[in-house]
């Protein structure tokens, strides 16, 4: 067939355990600011021990970012860790598929801010953080650094802060990760990571809002990505990830209050063991072995979750305050009001998110979801390298 082109095919890989782990992730932050927006702002301390292990629910954002290097390094170039289209289309892609979203919700916050009234009190609720909206906190905003200012980080809506982190690891991939990973290798790249985000921690520790040293999570994600990519299989990955894991575990229950005390060692070693859990289990996706955790993410509810995971993320917080503050008058203990909150509020709170992802956020919608929403699994499957497109 002279002169007929035919596109070099590669595998594209993408795996429905990711999407359920993305939802999943998103509901137990939710249920988290659930906790912490009962009552006063102390109140959910009363509540049973055993709703204790809520008051973690700030690693879920760990977890997304892991996610996030895991499922953009998937793409890369399969002869080297590069762009297959060059930093300026990254960025631009990863811009449509963030930013409108956030601007939306955004705007719709700062108008019901200005309409409800309870909204720009101080009751004495964990909503006191978010008011009042000065000028600078949304300019701040609107540049994506608020993470960087004590007093903008909170404003308006509260999860923001970690969406203009994630922006800000966007420009240092391409532009600083990836050229030292292709220079000097995925080690180098990785020390670097975590040498530089705890460094900024120790140097000027008035940045510790915005959580610098995610930037080794995602670097633990990229290379994660590109073993399960280039199929070079981690040896005994499986039983690493446990013992990671384990190790997590151990440190969280033999140190008390360490795990929300000093983050910026706890939320990388817990990056780590993320990373692992997800190459051990791409690695058995791609062997064809189904354990019962790709049962449990994979289970469709939770995939479908994941789907529209970051409207939730972004509409969430400042819906659940709202409800608080609208029920705080009524004569209930700590636990009717968890209650309430938990099947009652937050439920609402989850329906308006997925109103505003069927408005709003699907317009933005990467391929690799536009095929979700069509109906087609995620698996392992071939596409033509020029279609490549960067999952969400």
């Amino acid at each position: 067939m002279t002169g007929t082109h035919v596109p070099s095919r590669r595998p594209r890989l993408e795996f429905a355990f990711l999407d359920g782990l993305r939802g999943l992730a998103a509901l137990f932050v939710a249920v988290h600011h659930t906790y912490l927006f009962t009552g006063t702002s102390q109140d959910h301390e009363a509540l049973p021990a055993v709703f204790e292990p809520l008051r973690y629910g700030q690693y879920a954002v760990t977890v997304f970012i892991v996610l996030s290097g895991f499922v953009l390094g998937l793409p890369l170039a399969p002869d080297r860790p590069a762009l297959t289209r060059g930093w300026a289309t990254f960025l631009k892609r990863r811009a449509r598929r963030i930013l409108p979203p956030y601007y939306a919700a955004l705007a719709f916050f700062l108008l019901l801010i200005a309409l409800v009234p309870p909204l720009r009190q101080v009751s004495g609720t964990a909503w006191d953080s978010k008011v009042p909206v000065t000028a600078t906190g949304v300019v701040s905003h609107l540049l994506m650094l608020h993470n960087l200012g004590g007093d903008w980080k909170w404003q308006i809506d509260g999860p923001m802060w970690s969406v203009a982190t994630e922006w800000q690891l966007y420009l240092v991939m391409p532009l600083v990760l990836l050229p030292v990973w292709r220079r000097f290798g995925a080690v180098a790249m990785v020390l670097l990571a975590v040498a530089a985000g705890w460094g900024i921690h120790v140097l000027f520790p008035r940045f510790d809002g915005a959580h610098f040293w995610f930037v080794a999570d995602f670097a633990f994600g990229l290379v994660a990505a590109r073993y399960v990519a280039r199929a070079r299989a981690l040896p005994r990955a499986g039983l690493l990830a446990v013992v990671a894991v384990v190790v997590v575990a151990v440190l969280f229950l033999l140190v008390p209050g360490h795990g929300l005390r000093d983050l910026w060692f706890t939320e990388v070693v817990v990056g780590a063991a993320v990373a692992l859990v997800l190459l051990a289990l791409a690695q058995q996706s791609v062997a064809g072995t189904r354990t019962p955790v790709h049962a449990v993410l994979q289970w469709r509810p939770l995939v479908w979750i994941g789907f529209w995971s970051y409207s939730l993320y972004l509409l969430h917080s400042p819906l659940l305050g709202l409800g608080n503050l609208l029920t705080l008058d009524r004569p209930w203990g700590v636990g009717a009001r968890f209650a309430v909150m938990l099947l009652v509020v937050l439920p609402l709170a989850l329906a308006v998110s997925y109103g505003f992802h069927r408005l709003v956020e699907r317009r933005f919608t990467t391929a690799h979801q536009a095929r979700l929403r069509q109906g087609a699994p995620a698996a392992a499957v071939d596409v033509p390298e020029t279609r490549s497109s960067l999952p969400s």
